[in-house]
């Protein structure tokens, strides 16, 4: 578990319009659904930004007669597979560092949850266990920035943010009907405090997408990080560094088989996975 300067998206305005983009990442192993928040002004100065980097990429890898890139993968940047084969190392290296300078001085904040797949996969059998976890992970990530904007108006007082508007979206995939029903379940949910805040559940195409493609490379550091618990290597550059940028913040957590357990328990007796 991560805890990077606990900002949150809870800054003093009457009315604060935020957008989350979120995207997954998994292996045999982990998997791991995040988010990624920012304001309208944030994702504006974000994708100016991050388009300029790309076009200026883009130009050098054509002038030496190289594979272009139609959009950032991070998994595929950090293997230099796909658009990014035949890139050495140092170039990899480089055009990480200019990914990460987009996120300075543009405020955003992100949420993380890694679930363990054979343990989820035993606790929970029924159905498809991709679609378990998105369906689980949905919940908690609401649940969490729920969290952090009560924790923001605790800080603020009664002058603080008036009215809060959340609109998701995330990549499209072939989960697109368990994410659009698990937002509906959570709407519908009388017990769920964060309720007020969230507009809408939406699905976009990260080529056309540039925060899906930032959402990507949290989602891709997470899983790395949770996936190190069981390797036992060091946290990853590209991590370390985002987590020192005063302009992003956020959580990340994982679950243990004993939370696993503890959720099967509860699903059995009140909303079992559908």
């Amino acid at each position: 578990m991560y805890r990077a300067h606990d900002d949150n998206p809870a800054r003093r305005c009457d009315i604060m319009r935020l957008k989350g983009y979120i995207d997954e990442s998994y292996g045999e192993e982990i998997f791991t659904l995040s988010c990624l928040m920012s304001d309208a002004k944030g994702w504006i100065n974000f994708q100016f930004a991050w388009n300029n980097l790309l076009r200026s990429k883009n130009r050098f890898l054509r002038k030496n007669g190289r594979q272009h890139l139609t959009r950032y993968h991070a998994a595929d940047c950090s293997s230099c597979k796909g658009e990014f084969q035949g890139w050495t190392t140092e170039e990899q290296v480089e055009f990480t560092k200019g990914i990460l300078n987009v996120f300075k001085g543009k405020f955003s904040y992100g949420v993380a949850y890694n679930i363990p797949l054979r343990d989820f996969s035993v606790e929970f059998p029924e159905g498809d266990v991709i679609a378990n976890c998105y369906n689980l992970l949905l919940k908690f990530i609401t649940t969490e920035i729920t969290a952090s904007i009560k924790r923001g108006a605790e800080i603020h007082g009664p002058d603080g943010i008036k009215e809060i508007n959340i609109a998701l979206f995330h990549d499209r995939s072939r989960f697109d009907h368990v994410l659009a029903n698990s937002f509906t379940s959570l709407m519908s949910d009388s017990t769920f405090s964060g309720k007020e805040y969230f507009a809408t559940i939406q699905p976009m195409n990260s080529e056309d997408c540039v925060p899906l493609q930032a959402a990507d490379l949290l989602a891709y550091e997470n899983y790395k990080e949770a996936e190190r618990t069981i390797s036992g290597r060091r946290r990853r550059r590209t991590l370390s560094l985002l987590l020192e940028l005063d302009s992003f913040g956020g959580r990340a957590k994982t679950f243990t088989h004993q939370n696993i357990k503890d959720l099967r328990a509860l699903y059995m007796s009140r909303l079992p996975i559908r």
